[in-house]
């Protein structure tokens, strides 16, 4: 499996275009996974709710989790000069703004 190359994006502490250190896709799948999971949980809890030892501390620690992999979802791509996360929507309307000749 090969991995895509870096994208160029705007860097506004660098001012020029610098190829990104881009989080694993993989985050934003497992994110709707455990929206999904979450779901389950909902419908099931009654029965998780009976046993107090296992299912609810176990349910806990899965909630916990969320809040994590929330975080890695969100995740942004970083500069590989400055590591300055970058925004994919630039204010100015374009990604990548090419160094001024001068």
């Amino acid at each position: 499996m090969s991995e895509a190359p870096p994208r160029t994006l705007f860097c506004p502490r660098c001012d020029d275009a610098v190829r990104t250190i881009d989080p694993w896709r993989g985050w934003k799948p497992l994110w709707v996974a455990w929206r999904v999971g979450f779901v389950g949980i909902l419908v099931g809890f009654p029965i998780l709710a009976s046993d107090y030892c296992v299912m609810l501390p176990s349910t806990m620690l899965y909630l916990a989790a969320g809040g994590i992999l929330r975080g890695y979802a969100r995740e942004r791509p970083v500069c590989r000069r400055c590591s300055l996360e970058l925004d994919e929507a630039a204010r100015g309307g374009t990604t990548i703004r090419p160094r001024a000749a001068g």
